[in-house]
């Protein structure tokens, strides 16, 4: 008996969906990293690649603490940001991850059915 995961990595037509989803969610990721970055540049005051540095490493929740935003407008949105941000983060890994896991199993299904025409 297979598992419903085996039947959901195998499909090609998930696979093809996950793929597509990648190519609308990596640009969508880097929009809001500019969108925040933008933001801290304007409001802040800060320069453009500290204020990407900032965007970046605050939706990856790293958080050094090098930069922290001084004005109350950059730090409601730096909470707003972080919330929506983190979200989209995870769900950007997540799907590349399944993508990679799935292509994993595409290519040993491959080779598999080539060894087997030997």
């Amino acid at each position: 008996m297979t598992s419903w995961y085996t039947v959901f990595m195998e499909d090609p037509i998930e696979f093809k969906k996950v793929s597509r989803l990648i190519g609308v969610l990596v640009p969508l990721l880097l929009g809001f990293i500019a969108f925040g970055a933008t933001f801290f540049h304007v409001i802040e005051k800060w320069g453009w690649f500290d204020s990407v540095w900032f965007a970046v490493i605050t939706i990856a929740t790293v958080g050094y603490g090098d930069f922290i935003p001084q004005t109350v407008p950059g730090k409601i949105f730096t909470m707003l940001y972080l919330f929506v941000g983190i979200g989209l983060f995870i769900f950007v890994a997540n799907t590349f991850l399944r993508y990679q896991a799935m292509r994993k199993i595409q290519t040993r299904k491959s080779r598999k059915k080539k060894h087997n025409k030997k």
